[in-house]
């Protein structure tokens, strides 16, 4: 295929939120030589103590976004010195429309992950310095801590707490020209070990590690030598290292990632450069760009082990090369992945290790296995997929997907910007199901209107989908002041209508934002058949109430025993699917809410498992497990009104994890005055008044924050990234084609995803945690209607844009980590007899038509 080269247009202007600072060109590496490194393990030291890294990485966002930069904080104490207030967090609803329409280029990418390092490099030595000043009596030392000298090079800092035990020590070393911030802490039972490195030779290195323990380890400063080697399925461990290599055609800049959650592990590299000469970036795909200029490009070789199952089977390990390439207003991205079946003997015993990881991906290496270009397709082999995006102008961006194969398989999309609202329209043709050859036209419209503090306050979507059917979707949301705290109103209706017969869903939600963290106040889901017959369900401070009715809606009735659906099979699957929609908004709510998320519900299971006590009852606690289970899985695996449930699931999870990270932001700015978006009384402000910071890494334990409790609020605080990453790309994709033959990977994670992305503290900025995830999951979605890998590959990349790649395949773990962190598109391709249909030209792909 020969891209033709578009007409020239007017450069755009760039596009930057507010209160983020210009970037300045790539620092050039210091000379090369060898860098000084200091030692990992203190064993043989006396305790010390100091600040905890996360403290460390709110420097770093404090550099990347505000202006002037915030003073960088320790977990404690700081406080009472005189830090500067806070900057606003929140973006507005414009700003995050442009960046929903704002091509992402990888030069930008570079330059990101370049000044988020020297930010790093010049925080962390700030907060050195400041340790070092402390111990010289130059500089206030927080309350509870002691600061010595040790050496000319090192100084340490411990902290007790109000029992006189010893919770933190922290050393800090400066020497010919590298600084190490080491820390660990002991808080809440939880033990967590921090590492920032700055070489000499001008790279970093951010390691992070947290485990549960009876055992208060802070004294030990536990080597990170020995943490990588440990198995524990508890772990959470996360390396990241950003370098620049010499390379003869220019610097070339390097990212390696390495994480650890739940037994899984994963592992990354991306390296960014320039291509100079040649005819094209690949031979299929010539143009559209000018081969007399560089074009920039970046590459990254991902492997992930998946832990074993619950039978400790273990699963084969599974691989991504993903190759961008971009110059001016235009960027193509190519996605390769593989499992590695005959590299299973190399994973070893799970919980898996650092070591694990390293041994499949040099086996694999060493004998050529990155040089796969997907030339040979087959089982757990999909074929290469492509993206091409074109900017056309500041408010519009065109894409377009292609899969090698298969030249009819292509999706166009186009979305534009008019103020706070994007408008998305796309057509094409994709397969008919995962295990069918057949393609069918698909297409489809939506409309998406921000708010003024950066979330999603109206969706409404309308598209074919390849089984033949209509779907639309609309979502309301309103926000409002209320005595008792910040009041959050949600609906969400789902109609598919097929054959002239419409099946129909509402999703009413209400929760509440304090002091007391985000509660869900209550929920409440009406599923109507195409005969008009409904089921309700619905939980809130008052219990929990059930309803059926007969057809056209008539004879709505209470069901309080299982005698109300004796003889009426269909009616019990109305209940079972109101039932397992609210039980998901339970769970969601239970797993990023924070502590008291659910304390305002009345009839809840006291079990883990935290289902509406009644539905459970009249409909069996199996049924609801298992219903919520599949739900979850993603609506192309189920059909009539299971389908459009779980399609409602999918988008109001995405919708709500998406949202509240920004509306915890605004609470935050509200309280904290830097912006008055929610307007009320006295009241409201001290209903609020908790939030302050939250929302934000530069939380001290001396705030009574909300960020402690809430998950949500503990997303990456940048002001350019669009919305949070938690368990939204799990529901939206995890039970769909090659995801699902992995066992016990990525669908067991749960809440421990975010946990994970906040342990990386500095390491998220140090990736370029910049972007729009919003587009992201919404690409991810979309993608998932129309069963299309290369749609969501491109909306994992969003995602990962927003996070830092790396980062976000430790958020995630798993196969579906890789997708997220590499932007891989095996989750959707369940082609197993399809590869035997592939056409005589198996690496032909589609025509450009956004040009």
């Amino acid at each position: 295929m020969v891209l033709d080269t578009p007409t020239l247009r007017k450069p755009l202007s760039p596009v930057s939120p507010p209160a983020v600072a210009g970037k300045p060109a790539v620092a050039a590496p210091v000379e090369a030589k060898a860098p000084a490194v200091v030692a990992d393990g203190f064993d043989a030291k006396k305790p010390a103590a100091g600040p905890d890294l996360s403290g460390v990485g709110a420097a770093v966002k404090a550099a990347v976004d505000a202006k002037p930069a915030a003073v960088p904080q320790l977990r404690v104490g700081l406080a009472a010195t005189g830090a500067a207030p806070p900057e606003r967090q929140t973006v507005s609803g414009e700003d995050k429309a442009k960046q929903a329409v704002d091509l992402k280029t990888v030069g930008e990418s570079r330059q990101e992950t370049a000044d988020a390092q020297q930010a790093l490099r010049e925080k962390t030595t700030q907060e050195a310095d400041r340790l070092f000043a402390m111990a010289d009596g130059q500089a206030q030392v927080p309350e509870g801590a002691s600061v010595k000298r040790v050496s000319d090079s090192e100084v340490e800092l411990t902290r007790v707490n109000g029992q006189r035990e010893l919770v933190e020590r922290s050393v800090a070393t400066k020497k010919d020209g590298a600084v190490v911030m080491d820390s660990a802490t002991y808080e809440d039972g939880v033990n967590k070990r921090d590492r920032l490195e700055l070489k000499a030779d001008g790279a970093t290195l951010v390691e992070r590690a947290e485990w549960k323990g009876d055992r208060n380890e802070a004294a030990d400063l536990k080597s990170f030598g020995d943490i990588s080697q440990v198995r524990d399925a508890g772990l959470t461990y996360t390396r990241n290292e950003v370098s620049v290599e010499k390379h003869e055609d220019g610097d070339r800049l390097h990212t390696d990632a390495y994480s650890q959650v739940n037994g899984n592990a994963e592992g990354s590299r991306t390296s960014y450069y320039q291509q100079k000469g040649g005819g094209s970036i690949d031979n299929k795909l010539k143009g559209p760009f000018d081969f007399d200029k560089p074009v920039d490009r970046s590459d990254t070789y991902s492997y992930s082990l998946p832990a074993p199952d619950a039978d400790g089977k273990q699963a084969p390990p599974q691989y991504s090369r993903v190759q961008s390439f971009s110059q001016d207003h235009v960027k193509a991205t190519s996605y390769v992945d593989r499992t590695l079946d005959g590299h299973t003997q190399y994973a070893g015993e799970g919980p898996h290790t650092f070591e694990d990881m390293a041994r499949v991906r040099d086996e694999y290496s060493q004998h050529g296995g990155e040089d796969y270009d997907a030339d040979k397709t087959g089982d757990g082999r999909p074929p290469k997929r492509w993206t091409v995006d074109l900017q056309k102008g500041a408010d519009r961006l065109d894409s377009q997907t292609f899969i090698e194969g298969y030249p009819d398989a292509t999706l166009k999309t186009e979305k534009t910007r008019e103020g706070s609202t994007v408008k998305e329209r796309f057509e094409g043709k994709t397969f008919e199901s995962a295990g069918s050859s057949k393609r069918v036209p698909v297409s489809g419209e939506s409309t998406t209107t921000y708010g003024q503090d950066g979330s999603i306050e109206k969706l409404d979507s309308r598209s074919r989908e390849p089984d033949g059917s209509d779907l639309e979707q609309h979502y309301q949301s309103s926000r409002r002041a209320t005595d008792p705290g910040l009041e959050l109103q949600e609906s969400l209706e789902t109609k598919r209508t097929k054959d002239g017969r419409t099946e129909h869903v509402l999703k009413e939600d209400t929760s509440l934002l304090s002091d007391q963290g985000a509660q869900l106040v209550g929920s409440r889901t009406t599923v109507t058949d195409a005969d008009g017959r409904k089921g309700l369900h619905e939980v809130g401070k008052d219990g929990e109430r059930m309803q059926l009715s007969g057809k056209d809606g008539a004879d709505l009735r209470d069901v309080t025993d299982a005698e109300a659906f004796k003889d009426d099979d269909f009616g019990r699957v109305l209940l079972e699917q109101a039932s397992i929609s609210t039980a998901n908004t339970v769970n969601q709510f239970a797993n990023s809410g924070g502590a008291k998320a659910l304390t305002v519900l009345q009839g809840l299971s006291q079990d883990a498992g935290r289902l509406p006590a009644k539905a459970t009852e009249l409909l069996g606690r199996d049924a609801l497990s298992k219903g919520l289970n599949a739900a979850q899985g993603g609506a192309s695996a189920l059909g009539g009104v299971a389908g459009v449930v779980a399609g409602g699931m999918t988008l109001s999870r995405g919708i709500r994890e998406n949202n509240m990270p920004d509306i915890v932001k605004g609470v935050a700015d509200t309280a904290n005055g830097a912006a008055n978006l929610y307007t009320g009384g006295k009241a409201f402000a001290d209903a609020i008044r908790g939030f302050k910071n939250a929302g934000a890494l530069t939380t001290t334990a001396s705030t009574a924050s909300a960020a402690k409790s809430i998950p949500w609020a503990k997303t990456l605080a940048d002001p350019k990234v669009g919305g949070a990453l938690t368990r939204t790309v799990l529901d939206s994709v995890k039970g769909m084609g090659g995801i699902g033959k992995v066992a016990g990977t990525a669908a067991s994670l749960g809440g421990k995803a975010l946990s994970a992305l906040k342990a990386a503290g500095g390491a998220a900025n140090v990736l370029g945690a910049v972007g729009g995830a919003a587009g992201g999951v919404m690409d991810i979605v979309n993608g998932a209607k129309v069963n299309d890998g290369a749609q969501i590959a491109k909306g994992a990349v969003g995602i990962a844009g927003s996070l830092g790649g790396a980062v976000a395949v430790g958020a995630i773990g798993g196969p579906l980590g890789m997708a997220v962190g590499a932007g891989i598109g095996l989750l959707t391709f369940g082609f197993g007899k399809l590869m035997d249909l592939i056409s005589d030209k198996p690496h032909k792909i589609a025509e450009l038509q956004i040009d």
